[in-house]
């Protein structure tokens, strides 16, 4: 028996999460359930509470694909993930935390100056597949577990999102046959760990001053009673080292079907999707903190129209940095494949909510 639920989301990079962490602070203050300063203080002292609803957001660690079957609190949550698409991911990536933050894109000078243009081509084919081959990539990864993902390059991201492998078979597969790691995840795994009653101290909270900032960043590894993380669905290490396959996009398309909501970046701005997660969420559609009234947080480059909300940075490297491009497009050749997949389960949800709906 459960003593708390949860709204687990699973925040990939540069995706919109900080935007949607930033509504979820809306949420909970609408339902009267914050999730600020105070309440942080309070979880410290007090046990788990039946009515209670628990923040986890996992950015830093993969996802075990087969966790909606095993992880009992699973299905004590509701899930929630936004994508976005593979290329225009990491070239936000590389502006964001990467080498790119020291040349700013100027909008307006972008194609009218050449001096401008030249500078910035010559800057992305030199620096692009520096950044990619650089160390923290692949092989930094190995024997990290909470702290997979960080501020650097990592191919095929959102594929490791959630293509995690936790059972011996999965791994052995993967040739990661170190008995230490073995024992390590046979420690947390849910088959022998008991996660039925939150530790409401290692959820998340939000600073209710700043929504972007976190208060309780226990999705990072800490050396205190949240050492594994934080506690909610999937907050158990799983590895998603080494060379992606085909089998990893099934295994990550099985677990994207098991979430109730998977939104797309590319879409935030349109009514049926910011409806869909209003009518999950259980506020007005037309909040004035509804999803397609909200401004994109952390953002590089401000959009302006449809295309650029797609296609921006392809676009761009398309006519500054064709080779760079390609480098990306075949390094990430099985995240493309299963973002494209990823369409699929965004359309067939909305499709069936809109048939609840009516």
């Amino acid at each position: 028996t459960s003593t708390g639920k949860y709204l687990f989301f699973k925040h990939i990079r540069k995706a919109g999460g900080t935007t949607l962490r930033s509504y979820f602070n809306d949420v909970f203050l609408y339902h009267g359930k914050p999730r600020g300063m105070k309440e942080y203080g309070r979880s410290r002292r007090r046990p788990s509470e039946p009515d209670a609803v628990y923040f986890v957001e996992q950015e830093f660690s993969t996802m075990d694909y087969k966790c909606p079957i095993i992880d009992p609190r699973w299905n004590n949550s509701l899930r929630i993930i936004t994508l976005r698409h593979p290329i225009e991911r990491h070239i936000s990536e590389f502006f964001f935390s990467g080498p790119g933050h020291q040349f700013p894109i100027k909008r307006d000078q972008l194609y009218v100056n050449q001096t401008y243009t030249k500078e910035l081509s010559e800057f992305l084919e030199e620096n692009v597949p520096a950044w990619m081959e650089r160390d923290g990539g692949k092989e930094g990864m190995v024997g990290k577990f909470n702290m997979l993902f960080g501020r650097f390059y990592v191919d095929n991201f959102q594929l490791r999102a959630l293509a995690g492998c936790s059972s011996r078979e999965c791994l052995e597969e993967k040739n990661f046959t170190d008995e230490n790691i073995l024992k390590y995840i046979q420690n947390f795994h849910p088959s022998v760990k008991s996660y039925a009653t939150p530790v409401p101290k290692c959820t998340n909270f939000i600073q209710v001053q700043r929504t972007t900032n976190l208060l309780e960043m226990c999705s990072k590894m800490q050396k205190d009673d949240c050492s594994n993380g934080c506690d909610g669905p999937c907050f158990y290490p799983s590895v998603a080292w080494g060379e992606m396959k085909t089998k990893d996009i099934e295994r990550a398309f099985e677990a994207l079907k098991a979430y109730d909501v998977v939104l797309l970046m590319e879409t935030f701005d349109e009514e049926d999707q910011s409806a869909w997660l209003s009518d999950v969420m259980g506020v007005p559609r037309d909040a004035n903190f509804a999803l397609h009234k909200k401004h994109a947080s952390n953002s590089v480059v401000q959009k302006s129209n449809k295309r650029e909300k797609t296609h921006f940075y392809r676009d761009m490297f398309s006519k500054l940095a064709p080779n760079a491009l390609m480098k990306l497009e075949a390094e990430n050749e099985f995240e493309i494949k299963f973002f494209e997949r990823a369409l699929e389960v965004n359309k067939k949800k909305t499709e069936l909510w809109k048939g609840v709906k009516n």
